[in-house]
């Protein structure tokens, strides 16, 4: 095969493209020929042979234009014959995957990008009295925010490579007239190619990645090593402590109902009781953060939060790292003899705490802490919800609703009673032992996750069921005459052992 009839077979392999961008793609091969006979004294054999094939040269170019041969035969296909199978597939695609992958993307890029107006507060480490920490710490963290750029630059090329993609196979399943027009304008949308072209500012990306790398590992070894290290100077700093009292002697003897609520972005809660008449709330704290609390002896209601919640200020490093030490905390002590209604505690970044209580509705919303009730007796339904959390629960009476969920966490629950039990969590297993033991009057259990295993012992509930995909299913009870009329169980990736009919 010579140049001739290269550039022939390539032509006819293009034929599907206009006829000025055939032109222009063969006169590049041509060229190509050209500066091989002529400045490298290589025969047309030679050329052809670093080449790849026509076929495989126009299958490329088809593809980067967004002209796959699998959309296009002929030229004739081009803009006629929209098939409906592949309509209804992409539509399909658009409402499963699209809808919410492309919104995620670039709410992502968004995100880090905004983080980066942070580093203001980076700057003022440097203004001022500073020491040598002062220093290394704005070293270490304008090398964070370096990666962070990059990352989030990273994260957006992925975006727009993603969005490309997809807008070309919609021109492809529609047949847009000149759709490789467009897929070839779309082909330069690209960050990294921006950085091909411009040489001097993928130097400098390139220096700039290293060196923060450098850094970060020479001063992160000063900041977070040694006798001195500056997560222990933070998270060693002194807690202050605030008691606040209320008598409530006649409330005792009048049997008042007392509700708690709490609103916190961060604090360790734990309700425990106390003997005598004095209702005490224990703050402990290494900033205060608005905290604000109301013992309202007339509505018989506590009610502690955050006015305004509390968030990580970046702007002032002394609270960035008090999140190396311990939480702030709270502990409200009930007497014993006073009665208590609805409860509902709220925190995002701490562990809860609740035991030998008696109260009514108990809610607990929690995020990144456990959760772990004992010694209830409630008359009210109970509600837990956590993110990355393990709950715990052990010994509490109550006839109505358990509700709970968490995401990262498991679940660990003994010597509890029920009516109805709705259990789920993703990343987490189950282990429920003595269940509805002694009046064996449980109505209703339901017990989903994804990935751990599911044991049940001694749980005497009507209907049970239980479904995880990668974990084993185990349930056992003594007393084999309970009759458990619907047992549903379903694992993808587990065993199921069992005694019940």
């Amino acid at each position: 095969m010579n140049k001739i009839e290269f550039l022939r077979r390539l032509d006819r392999e293009l034929e599907v493209l206009d006829k000025e961008e055939r032109k222009e793609l063969l006169a590049f091969y041509e060229e190509r020929f050209y500066s091989g006979t002529i400045y490298e004294h290589k025969t047309e054999a030679e050329v052809i042979a670093e080449l790849e094939s026509p076929e495989t040269i126009a299958r490329n170019i088809l593809e980067e234009y967004g002209v796959s041969p699998k959309f296009v035969k002929t030229k004739e296909e081009r803009y006629s014959n929209v098939e409906t199978g592949k309509v209804v597939g992409l539509a399909i695609f658009d409402l499963l995957v699209v809808s919410w992958v492309i919104p995620t993307l670039y709410s992502v890029v968004v995100a880090l990008f905004g983080s980066l107006f942070s580093y203001i507060g980076v700057i003022g480490l440097l203004i001022g009295d500073r020491t040598e920490e002062n220093v290394m710490l704005f070293a270490f963290l304008t090398s964070v925010y370096v990666l962070i750029f990059f990352f989030a630059v990273l994260i957006l090329e992925l975006s727009i490579s993603i969005t490309k993609k997809i807008i070309v196979y919609h021109l492809n399943v529609f047949k847009i007239k000149n759709r490789e027009k467009i897929a070839k304008n779309f082909h330069k949308i690209s960050i990294d190619e921006w950085f091909k072209k411009h040489k001097l500012a993928s130097l400098i990306r390139s220096l700039a990645f290293i060196a923060a790398i450098f850094t970060i590992v020479y001063s992160g070894f000063y900041l977070f090593t040694g006798d001195n290290n500056i997560i222990d100077t933070y998270s060693n700093q002194p807690q202050e402590t605030d008691l606040y009292e209320e008598v409530l002697t006649q409330d005792i003897l009048d049997g008042d109902r007392w509700t708690i609520s709490t609103n916190f972005d961060s604090m360790d809660i734990v309700v425990i009781p106390v003997l005598g008449d004095k209702l005490m709330v224990t703050h402990e704290y290494q900033d205060l953060n608005d905290f604000m609390i109301d013992i309202d002896v007339d509505a018989n209601t506590i009610t502690i939060s955050n006015d305004d919640p509390q968030v990580i200020n970046w702007f002032s490093f002394d609270n960035f790292f008090t999140l190396f030490g311990e939480n702030d905390s709270v502990t409200i002590e009930i007497p014993v003899g006073l009665l208590l209604g609805d409860i509902d505690l709220k925190t995002l970044n701490g562990e809860v705490k609740m035991m030998d209580i008696n109260s009514g509705k108990i809610e607990i919303i929690g995020m990144n802490g456990s959760i772990s009730l004992s010694g209830l007796t409630v008359s009210g339904d109970v509600s837990i919800e956590t993110t990355n959390g393990e709950i715990y629960l052990k010994d509490i009476a109550g006839k109505h609703d358990l509700d709970a969920s968490s995401t990262n966490g498991s679940m660990i629950i003994n010597n509890v009673e029920f009516l109805h039990y709705t259990l789920s969590t993703t990343n987490g297993y189950f282990n429920l032992d003595n269940l509805n033991v002694n009046d064996q009057d449980g109505l209703s259990l339901v017990a989903n996750t994804t990935n751990g295993r599911i044991n049940l012992d001694e749980v005497y509930v009507k209907s049970v069921n239980l479904d995880t995909t990668n974990g084993n299913i185990s349930f056992y009870n003594d007393d084999e005459s309970f009759d458990v009329t619907s047992f549903k169980r379903d694992t993808t990736n587990g065993e199921i052992s069992t005694n019940i009919r």
